[in-house]
């Protein structure tokens, strides 16, 4: 009981050092996380899944800095000669010399920008390319806090004068035309100086070399600037800006966690087969699957009560749909012997070479060895139909595999958990089952929901449309209805929405609510208000962070409204902390 009272300490603890008390039915995300990032301010995550993730990457890293491990597969060497040129010192001229390579190729992709981006302005983790919106990689460039060195800055304009001095060398022999370029040049660079507002300047970016505007930026417009230029000529106006700097700088490494962190996104499948053989988890993979039984069955329920009135059709498309959904912990396949599964990752990697000393052309290789094996699965796909469950499914950068969080193939009807998910503070294991039903729980039942949002409800379980469920829910009065209610509250963030509050209900039914399922799970916790309250607060402790100011993802939204948009109309919530109306409109229910 004293494990399962923590959050609720922390909780109480927050109201009293609080200027004034916090009420959990105006802002619960803040009266559940509280003061989280100013006890966090000094650790270097800024939330509870990067924290997860952070832990699994220093295991990693020492595993990789193990002199004693060197013998293995193949495909382990690559791991370790990738992560060794990521933790070597990194110098300007090095970043010129890539550039200069990137600069002569006859044709250049978004793998080569996205990597030359990262050479020059050395952020501390990979640039997400999972879209490649240039837009938002620009804005992440611009939005970074770190100590700027003045001495490796000139954010001044280029003069004629310096550009020709500049252009002379390398770039003569270039198939570039240059008073074209110098053209196009200064015209950006008035551009840019042109963008700032009345507010005070806040000083350029970290290892920003661009030019500055005298007072603060229109942030979005600078993005918008840089991201409209082509490719080419990006390169070689950041390979300029860099070259004006005097002297060779300061060299700088890249640490022991971002290392490892960059080498998951490169080569998930070798990172994770090392992760497991000394860190192994997979003893836990009995709890996930009696929670996830236990989710499908609340939510089979719920189809079988058919609120919808749907056509026997339909209804039993949704059912197989549910009964054929899959979990499997860990990206790599589980069924096959570990001979087999390392020449499995090995035929995977067959074609990738790395040099222990060129950490920015080991990660143009990977990027290109990870997309060029999702294109060759989609291709396969549309020939022979989706890859049996147990395949070595191809893993692109911030995507599943890659981070702490659970994903739904819908290819596959399948949910995939990585092992970084199951560790401390989400989970331990023997803690009490409110903690492991309210935050593991919520995750499986939030990518379970996902088989059912308004995008995949009429996809089948090997990812194929039905036209008939498709033409059915158009016409279903009452499915269109609670859409149009999620539409109206939500907009373009109703799946995600959707699938919070779905796994909500579906955790919280799961642990208080008795059914058939139950027989594995200790009933003699007291059924008390202060479970309850207790069940809730546990939830949100998944979102806290210190990047709730008012950070707003594409599809989630900020954690603050995710936390307060799953509970403001969830009426066991409003009960537990006798918040009376809901704060928010009607809670909408597709099923």
């Amino acid at each position: 009981m004293r494990f399962a009272l923590r959050w609720l300490a922390i909780y109480y603890l927050t109201l009293v050092r609080s200027e004034s008390p916090i009420d959990p039915c105006q802002n619960f995300y803040k009266a559940a996380c509280g003061n989280w990032s100013a006890i966090h301010a000094e650790d270097p995550y800024s939330s509870l899944v990067e924290q997860l993730d952070y832990s699994y990457h220093e295991k990693l890293a020492e595993l990789l800095e193990n002199e004693e491990q060197h013998d293995g597969p193949r495909f382990q060497q690559l791991l370790r000669d990738f992560y060794t040129s990521c933790r070597r010192p990194l110098t300007k001229d090095q970043v010129l010399g890539f550039l200069e390579k990137l600069i002569e190729m006859p044709s250049l992709g978004e793998d080569e920008l996205t990597v030359g981006l990262t050479a020059a302005f050395r952020p501390g983790a990979l640039l997400d390319t999972s879209s490649f919106d240039l837009e938002k990689i620009w804005q992440e460039l611009l939005f970074r806090t770190e100590d700027w060195n003045p001495n490796e800055t000139n954010t001044e304009p280029l003069t004629r004068q310096k550009f020709d001095i500049l252009w002379a060398g390398r770039l003569e022999g270039a198939d570039l035309k240059k008073e074209l370029f110098w053209d196009e040049l200064s015209w950006l660079e008035s551009q840019m100086m042109n963008t700032s507002s009345s507010e005070a300047a806040d000083g350029a970016p970290v290892f920003w070399m661009l030019p500055w505007p005298e007072f603060r930026p229109d942030y979005r417009r600078l993005a918008r600037l840089l991201a409209n230029k082509s490719k080419r000529f990006m390169l070689t106006y950041i390979y300029l800006r860099l070259k004006l700097l005097q002297g060779p700088g300061e060299s700088w490494r890249i640490g022991r966690a971002e290392c490892a962190d960059h080498a998951r996104h490169i080569l998930t499948h070798p990172s994770v087969w090392l992760m497991e053989r000394n860190h192994p988890r997979l003893k836990e993979e009995s709890v996930l699957r009696d929670i996830f039984q236990e989710l499908k069955h609340r939510f089979g329920q719920r189809l079988r009560a058919n609120r919808n009135n749907f056509s026997k059709h339909t209804q039993q498309f949704l059912l197989s749909k549910l009964d054929r959904m899959t979990l499997r912990l860990s990206v790599l396949p589980r069924r096959c012997s570990e001979r087999t599964l390392a020449q499995r990752i090995n035929r995977h990697y067959r074609d990738v070479h790395l040099s222990p000393s060129d950490y920015f052309g080991n990660l143009l290789v990977g990027l290109k060895h990870s997309r060029m094996q999702r294109d060759r699965y989609n291709i396969l796909s549309m020939i022979s139909g989706p890859a049996s469950r147990n395949s070595l499914f191809p893993v692109q950068p911030y995507q599943y595999g890659t981070y702490a969080s659970p994903f739904y193939l819908t290819e596959s009807n399948m949910l995939i958990v990585p092992l970084s998910l199951l560790g401390p503070p989400l989970y331990t294991p023997q803690q009490p089952q409110i903690l492991t039903y309210s935050s593991l729980g919520f995750v499986l039942g939030h990518e379970l929901s996902h088989g059912f949002d308004p995008e995949d409800v009429v996809l089948n379980s090997r990812g194929t449309a039905s036209s008939t469920v498709r033409r059915e829910l158009r016409k279903n009065r009452r499915f269109q209805r609670e859409l149009n209610c999620l539409k109206g509250q939500f907009r373009s963030r109703l799946n995600e929405k959707f699938a919070d509050a779905n796994g909500l209900e579906l955790a919280y039914s799961a642990y208080f609510d008795t059914a058939q399922t139950d027989g594995k799970r200790d009933r003699k916790v007291r059924d008390s208000t202060e479970q309850k309250k207790q069940f809730f607060l546990n939830f949100a402790q998944f979102f806290c962070s210190n990047a709730d100011l008012l950070e707003d993802s594409a599809d989630h939204g900020s954690d603050r409204r995710r936390v307060n948009d799953a509970v403001f109309n969830f009426h066991p919530f409003l009960e537990a902390f006798s918040c009376g109306k809901s704060q928010n409109q009607r809670q909408c229910r597709l099923f």
